[in-house]
This record gives structure tokens, sequence and C-alpha cells, in this order.
């Protein structure tokens, strides 16, 4: 490889290695509009899914009962497809780090991950909030309901700009089964007042003056809709409502993290410490390999973090945050490893360039076995039924391709890159002819 073929590709890596560094540990607003409306990009670290013991829980535990209507044979199956639904409707809402569980004979319980303040809290109750059936009727006392939840096909929050007064509308869009749409156009073909119930109580009503309800779609309007937040909320009650149980909120409130509040953030510190620790390590013992190690080193963190946060079942709790330490020793010490082999070739009287491509030759077997043991003892930890050992498998065994990768690939690639500038010149690595104090 020739000089300035090297001197290309240092700049190339090092570009593509601050741009993984800012996608990892960067938040930042995007400066330009999509849609009239600014996004924000979250990085890596805020993205991964920390465990209950360092990253804060809300869990909500609801008694989940079958409709009058249901046989109890029918219960089990139920009880799944609305844990689904449950699941979806929080996922579509943005909580990809949720969880919906049984708990106990009759009841479900929801956990979601990663709750960093009090506003995120107040937004999940009002996500879901006590879930209430809805029923539609033309008498003020809900008599005689000519629609009810299972009547619903599909609701959500809707709004519209309303040119004549210069104001948003917002509300909730309520459309009937295909099935119900003339029994609900003959139940209102005298027009009236359509009274709109959740539970037992009236939430809202539409004066339909003297036309029918044709079409078997409801808008429906509200002082309580000052946004569309609001409306978004009263459609997720609906739409629990709905839900093939009856759900009546038992208890609800956040986990505080085994560890404390702050747990998170000292283990990212003591973890940041350590790691440059070791890098300064290298580069004192190794001088120029040992910038080179610290600049794979980097890569494999990034690269790391991007799959950790990507995988939707790795939680990273206490124990897995030590798994990641176990990973990054073993891809240091891998380094380490290749870079004695080269000294004592190159104490030999061996040249320098010769002495890296031997060393990486003879070092290929034991640090493959090393990483591959690395990923073979994850692989097991998964699925272990400790949360501990599960979240310590995944990211041990995930981060053992990163190894491999960082180690059989980047750094050969890094050496060869290295060379040109550097030969023979063995002390520019603190390499000795004979030993350093021959």
């Amino acid at each position: 490889m020739t000089k300035k073929r090297s001197k290309c590709l240092f700049v190339v890596f090092s570009i593509l290695l601050v741009i993984c560094l800012i996608a990892s540990f960067v938040n930042f607003t995007y400066p330009f509009t999509i849609n009239g409306n600014y996004y924000s990009y979250s990085n890596f670290v805020s993205n991964l899914k920390l465990g209950e013991d360092i990253g804060k829980t809300y869990r909500i535990i609801y008694r989940a009962e079958l409709h009058d209507d249901e046989a109890q044979s029918n219960y089990d199956s139920l009880r799944l497809s609305t844990m689904q639904q449950l699941k979806d409707i929080m996922q579509s809402e943005g909580y990809e780090d949720v969880t919906v569980s049984e708990y106990g004979e009759e009841s479900i319980l929801i956990q979601v991950g990663n709750i960093l303040s009090i506003d995120d809290e107040s937004e999940i109750i009002d996500l879901i909030g006590d879930p209430a059936s809805i029923s539609f009727s033309m008498n003020s006392d809900n008599t005689e309901p000519f629609a009810g939840p299972k009547d619903v096909d599909n609701v959500s929050a809707y709004d519209y700009y309303d040119s004549s007064t210069g104001e948003t509308i917002y509300g909730v869009l309520i459309n009937f089964k295909e099935e119900k749409i003339d029994e609900i156009e003959e139940a209102t073909a005298d027009g009236g007042t359509v009274y709109i119930f959740l539970g037992d109580t009236q939430f809202t009503s539409m004066d339909l003056n003297s036309s029918a309800i044709t079409d078997g779609q409801i808008f429906m309007q509200s002082d309580a809709f000052v946004d569309h937040a609001s409306a978004n909320t009263v459609a997720n009650i609906i739409k629990t409502g709905m839900l093939d149980l009856e759900l009546t909120t038992i208890d609800s409130g956040a986990i505080t993290p085994t560890y404390g509040v702050g747990a998170n953030i000292w283990i990212a510190v003591a973890i940041a410490v350590f790691i440059l620790i070791a890098f300064i390590f290298l580069i004192v013992k190794y001088k120029h390999l040992g910038w080179l190690a610290c600049f794979n080193l980097l890569f494999f963190i990034t690269i790391s973090l991007f799959l950790l946060q990507s995988i939707p079942l790795v939680h990273v709790n206490f124990a897995g945050m030590i798994g990641f330490l176990i990973a990054f020793i073993f891809v240091a010490d891998s380094f380490m490893a290749i870079f004695e082999k080269a000294k004592e070739h190159y104490n030999q009287d061996t040249k320098l360039y010769i002495a890296l491509k031997v060393a990486q030759k003879e070092s290929l077997t034991k640090t493959f076995v090393m990483n591959v043991g690395l990923m073979i003892i994850g692989f097991i930890c998964m699925f272990m039924p400790s949360l501990a050992i599960s979240s310590f498998g995944w990211v041990t065994f995930v981060m053992s391709f990163v190894s491999i990768f960082c180690v059989q690939v980047l750094l050969r690639l890094f050496l060869k890159m290295y060379l040109p500038f550097n030969s023979a010149d063995g002390k520019k690595c603190n390499f000795h002819k004979g030993g350093k104090y021959a």
C-alpha cells in the first residue's frame, strides 16, 4: 500500500469515526424542518434499553375480566390477544421498551422501561388511563344505546383547520364496523342529539340537526380537546375499552432503579474512566501501535452501541455493563497479544513489518478462540431465566461478533495503512532490538 493511499484511508476512517462518535453520544435538533416541524436526533446511548436495576420503570396492573357475553373457556385466548393489543397501542405511541405479561390468574402487567422524567410518567398515565367502554345513545340517560365498543372498527385522533374561524379543530374520529352502518342510520334517522358515554359517564354530546349518520362515522368533539395530544389520550382510552377483556386499573406507578436514581450516570462515568485509563496504558506501552489500538477500540465501542440499541431483546442492566467491560478487555487483550508477539520477533532482529505480519498470523488462533469462547458463554447466558444473566449474555454475545471484526479485520487493515509510514523503526512502537536494555 502506498503512503498516499494510506493517508487518504486514514482521513476517510477518521471522518467515519467522528460521525460514529457523534451518532453514539450527541443529541441534536436537525437544522431543517419537515412539514414545518423540527425533529431531534437521539444518540445510541440514549436509546439503550436499560434494565430495571439501573433504569426507572413505569408499571400498570389491570384486572382483566370477561365481558358479560363471553364464555369462561375463552378467557386464556382473549387475555393473550388483549396483551398483544395493549403492546401494539404502547409501541404505536413510540414506547418500544414495553413488556406486557400475565400477572396472577386474572390480571395483566404492563411495564415501560427507561423512564427519564415525571413528564414521561404523566404521558404514560394519559396514554392509556383507566379504560372505559364507549357507548352511543339517543337518550341522555344512556338507555337503549344504539352502538357500543364492539361495534367500533377503529378510533384515531384527528384535527383539521377551520378556515372560517381560523382555528384548528381537534377531535376523535370513530369509524363503525361496516355491518353496523345501516342499523346506526336507522337509529339516527330522525336526527336529534347523540350522547356519547365513556363507561357510565357522559363524555360529550353531538347535535345531528335533522340528518342521520349515513357514512358510519362520527367526529367526536369536546372542550377537553385542546390539542392533538389530549384527543389522542381519549382515543387510546376508547381503544383499551374496546379490547377483548374488560380492564380495570388495580395499581400503577414508577419503580425506581435498584442501584439508585443516578445509577446509570455513575456506571457510565466509571466505564468511561476505565476506558480512558486503558487508552493511556496502550499509548504509553506501544506508542504508535497504541494509538492504532485506541483508534480501533473507538470503532469497537460505537459499533457495539449501535447494535445493542438496535436489537429489541437487548436490555442493558448492571450485569450487562459488566459484560460490556469484559468484551472491551478481550479486544484490548487481543491487540496486546499481537503486539507482544511482534515485539518478540522484532527483538530477535526481525524487520518491523515482518514482525507485525508474523505476529498477526501466530495470534490468529488464540484471539479467535478467546472471542468465540466469549460468544459461546454469551449464547448460553442469553437463555437463562435470570434477567441479570440474560442481559450479560446478550451483551457479550453481540459484542463478541464486533470483537472478531475489529481484531481480525480492522486491525489488519489499520496495520497495512500504518506500515507505509513506518516499516522499520521499532522504537516508534516501543520495540527494541535484543530487548529494551540490551
